[in-house]
């Protein structure tokens, strides 16, 4: 028999019957489908229609199901009917079933149509024998040698009385051996309770009844089935028997298992990519979007968005209709960065991908949308910018600082050493002092303008980061408003830092006055919080390559005016303030800035609009703890290796009046007899990195070949050359000291050296 399956579609949808039928189509040549777009349509051609499968697109037809099923029957009893539903409608299915409809799909179902069809073919076949064998005579040849599916009569006490060859086959069994015999002999008296006699008393209520089972055949194991159950009628109209039909679908089943994995493993791929996906209809209305949109968007759910157009996101008004002609004009289309509006009105950045899904005559059916979070890439981008800016403008801050600290130096030296020569109560020694305290604030606004620029090392040693919080928040409490509260919660106390305490201070104190300012006229809180946090955590947060594997991280939250995104990206630039003219200048944040990365580690800001703003500094725990014992450098031999005259001659006369005997080296000669001679072999070197005669490389080069052991002290510009830097790193410095040098600083390198 030639197997052809003549289909009519009804469908008030002409879109979807196009692509159904292209679905049906494209891979089943033995289908012809005649489209008819209503039910009044259908009807009214159907006597003269060949057809002999009806799929009805219940989604918007004029008739109920209901009634399209009754006027159907009426017309051709062994019509077979597949409805097709909304997803929300698939609990109507059993009804329909029972009252007759061969299946029931949903649009998302489309993809199992071809092997379904493949099942209707079949059964149609069959179907197609029973009416040609309806006669006495010719039914019992004709399931004997005909029929694929097991078929059977089975009377009220739910006995075989007619089986086929088929049945027999798959049991293994004799037809002896099943006629007459009861279903729950065969099929085992568990089976027959819970899965079939329910199912046949149903049918002899006058019902068609439809269901799947799984069964253990003697032959080819655990298999599938799908049960159809007719019954039979008398011309009383009394049901005496029914017709058992059960066709083997483990085939069916397994390919539909095949389909759902698929279908599954996309769904875990779209749930679980970090990318928000969205579909939308040509109007930009949303229907369906994942997990990820969800969370980037920060909606509750996918029903939160049920009714809304993409465009509603959109933070610039009318953005959306460029983006949509673009892609109606190249079908697929990436665009930057695009502000965003979450469910929440927080702004958000978003690189934005669409497509354009179109229907079998190339219209527009769909639009895909695939949104990836930008604001970490934005966050490094404005980290990158920031820290450019900063070190161009350290750039010549240091130099500026770099020039002066070389005059201060040279008064610095004679104002001490002229300090020594007069006596202590005499006018002269007051004016002297008062020219060492303008020289000793001079230094520190240029070391405040090199901490800015990271040309200065800072004097580390291990600090409590929970002792200079606290040193710090009872300073700022002695001079804070009345109208502004500081809270702290510092649980831990024994976290050290390697830091400069005072520059420390600096960073907190600077943090906290900003904090205060920011709330003068209408009061508020200052809260101050220290945490330990894992390195780990800071690596993926901050995308910053770590120093230790824990950090310190201290927060200082105000409640105060806040700041627009805008200003957020500028507030470490020196010299710009938000403050009136007169009351700020500017540099605060910038040395805090330039202070926290001299130390490895980071600042980051959050702010909002009257909501006030959050300063979290991330600093490199340390473990490390050095106890330094003094020591007195006199009667020890130091030798003198000078550069800049002035300088040179200042720090020999200081160190010959504490009581070292000094030598000196004018060139490279002269540094190997000193240093290779038992009698005049010294105790310390003291290095100017600026000396023409004896340049760091050759220092380095003698200490090697001769293996020289002499600690050295080396005094440096602060903007040293790398031929010094390596010198450093060689490890044969002791100590490094930058100018400009007071006697104190020389004498404790000179302690710790000869320790």
């Amino acid at each position: 028999m030639e197997r052809k399956l003549f289909v009519a579609l009804v469908s008030e949808d002409p879109a979807f019957a196009v692509n159904l039928k292209k679905t049906i189509i494209e891979s089943l040549d033995f289908v012809q489908i005649n489209y008819f777009d209503s039910d009044l349509t259908f009807f009214s051609a159907y006597p003269d229609t060949k057809t002999n499968l009806i799929l009805s697109d219940q989604r918007n037809n004029s008739y109920s199901w209901k009634v399209f099923l009754e006027e159907t029957l009426k017309l051709d009893a062994y019509s077979l009917i597949i409805f097709i539903v909304e997803d929300r409608e698939r609990g109507k299915s059993v009804d329909m079933i029972k009252s007759g409809a061969y299946d029931v799909i949903t649009p998302a179902s489309i993809t199992r149509i071809q092997p379904l069809l493949h099942k209707v073919i079949r059964d149609i076949e069959d179907k197609a024998n029973l009416r040609y064998l309806s006669d006495e005579k010719n039914f019992g040849d004709h399931i004997a040698n005909n029929s694929r599916s097991m078929l059977s009569i089975i009377n009220r006490e739910y006995v075989y009385e007619k089986v086929n060859a088929t049945f027999c086959n798959t049991q293994s069994i004799k037809i002896e051996s099943i006629i007459g015999k009861p279903l729950s002999e065969i099929w085992g008296k568990e089976t027959f309770e819970k899965k079939i006699k329910e199912n046949i008393d149903l049918c002899f209520l006058g019902n068609t009844v439809r269901y799947e089972a799984n069964f253990n055949t003697p032959l080819f194991g655990n298999r599938f089935f799908e049960v159809v159950f007719r019954p039979i009628t008398k011309d009383s109209g009394d049901i005496t028997h029914l017709l058992a039909e059960t066709f083997d679908i483990t085939d069916l089943r397994l390919s539909q298992q095949v389909v759902n994995d698929m279908e599954e493993e996309f769904k875990k791929l779209e749930t679980n990519l970090p990318i928000g996906f969205l579909r939308c209809d040509t109007s930009g209305t949303i229907i369906h979007a994942n997990r990820a949109f969800l969370k980037i968007m920060e909606c509750e759910d996918e029903t939160s968005l049920t009714g809304l157009g993409i465009y509603e996101f959109y933070a610039e008004k009318g953005l959306f209709e460029i983006h949509l002609s673009q892609l109606l004009n190249t079908q697929i289309k990436t665009f930057g960065r695009v502000p965003l509006f979450t469910c929440h009105g927080n702004e958000i950045a978003c690189r934005i991908s669409g497509f354009i899904v179109t229907n079998e005559s190339g219209n527009p059916s769909y639009i895909d949308f695939a949104f990836e979070d930008s604001s970490r890439e934005l966050m490094l981008e404005n980290r990158l910018l920031q820290a450019q800016k900063l070190e161009t403008i350290g750039a010549l801050a240091g130099g500026l600082a770099h020039d002066f600290n070389n005059i201060l130096a040279t008064i610095y030296g004679y104002s001490e050493m002229l300090l020594e020569e007069i006596p202590k109560s005499t006018s002269s020694a007051e004016k002297v002092g008062r020219i060492i305290a303008a020289i000793t604030k001079a230094k520190s606004l240029t070391d405040q303008i090199l901490t800015f620029s990271r040309q200065v090392d800072q004097e580390k040693i291990p600090v409590s980061v929970a002792d200079v919080l606290n040193e710090t928040i009872g300073f700022v409490k002695s001079g804070k408003p009345e109208n502004i509260d500081i809270k702290d919660d510092i649980p831990v106390t024994d976290v050290h830092i390697h830091a400069d305490p005072t520059q420390l201070f600096r960073v907190f104190l600077n943090l906290m006055t900003n904090a205060i300012q920011s709330m003068d006229e209408k009061g508020g809180t200052v809260f101050v919080k220290l945490a330990i946090v894992d390195g780990n955590l800071v690596r993926h947060d901050l995308n910053k390559n770590i120093v230790a594997d824990d950090y310190a991280l201290v927060t200082i939250e105000d409640t105060g005016e806040g700041m627009d995104p805008s200003l957020i990206h500028r507030i470490f630039e020196p010299y710009f303030t938000t403050r009136e003219i007169g009351k700020g200048t500017g540099l605060g944040l910038s040395v805090v800035h330039g202070i926290i990365a001299e130390l490895d580690g980071e600042i980051l800001v959050s702010s909002k609009k009257n909501k006030g703003s959050v300063f979290s500094v991330y600093l490199p725990v340390s473990s490390e703890y050095h106890n330094i014992e003094e020591l007195k450098e006199g009667g020890k031999k130091l030798l003198f290796i000078s550069g800049n005259r002035h300088e040179s001659r200042i720090l020999s006369l200081a160190l010959e009046r504490s009581g070292s005997t000094l030598v000196f080296a004018s060139d490279l000669n002269q540094l190997i007899k000193l240093i290779s001679e038992t009698d005049t072999k010294p105790d310390l070197i003291i290095y100017m990195d600026d000396s023409k005669e004896i340049l760091p490389q050759e220092l380095i080069d003698i200490y090697s070949t001769k293996k020289i052991s002499i600690p050295i002290i080396m005094i440096s510009d602060r903007n040293q050359l790398k031929s010094a830097e390596k010198l450093v790193n060689s490890g044969i410095v002791k100590q490094q000291l930058t100018k400009p040098v007071s006697l104190k600083e020389i004498h404790n390198a000179i302690q710790i050296s000869l320790k």
